[in-house]
Order: C-alpha cells, then structure tokens, then sequence
C-alpha cells in the first residue's frame, strides 16, 4: 500500500494543499541533483498540488526560493519519523 499524505501550508497567498504518495516522493529526489534543485522541486510541487490550488502555487513559485522552502516543508511533513540505532558489532577475533 501506497503511502499518501495531504499536506496544506499556510503561504502569504493562502492555504496551498498538496497530495502526495510514494511514487511522487521517489520520483523528486531520485531527480534532485547537486546542481539542479529547483526545477525538480518546482516539477514535484505542480504534480502534488491539488488542483483549485494550483493557480496560487504558481504565482508563488516565481518568487526566488520559494519553491525550495515549499518542497522542504512538504519533504519534513510527508517522512515518517525514523528512529535507527546502529548496534555495535563485537570485534573479530584476530587469526
């Protein structure tokens, strides 16, 4: 089963609600490169918002930086929240 979130930001243009699954998430940081952030984010952010919000989002995104601070908003919101240990491993007896 797919994981999917509806996520709403409070923006200065008003609420922008996005829906986001798993493929959508995968898909944008398998395509963020070191020097190409802003249209994956910008690609991630149209594809996930929902439809009567998109008109807003678009003027937002022409702002410098915006779509970077929207995308990490909506990243922080839809990961789970993972606590991992790492166990250490006992040292190999020397031969």
């Amino acid at each position: 089963m797919a994981f999917e979130k509806h996520i709403t930001l409070e923006t200065p243009v008003g609420e922008i609600t996005f829906n986001v699954n798993g493929a959508d998430y995968n898909k944008y940081i398998n395509s963020t490169q070191p020097n190409n952030k802003v249209q994956p984010a910008t690609n991630f952010l149209l594809n996930t918002v929902v439809e009567a919000d998109a008109k807003k989002l678009k003027e937002l995104v022409q702002q410098p930086g915006a779509a970077l601070f929207l995308v990490g908003a909506i990243v922080e919101e839809y990961q789970p929240e993972f606590n991992f240990t790492v166990k250490k491993s006992k040292a190999e007896p020397s031969k």
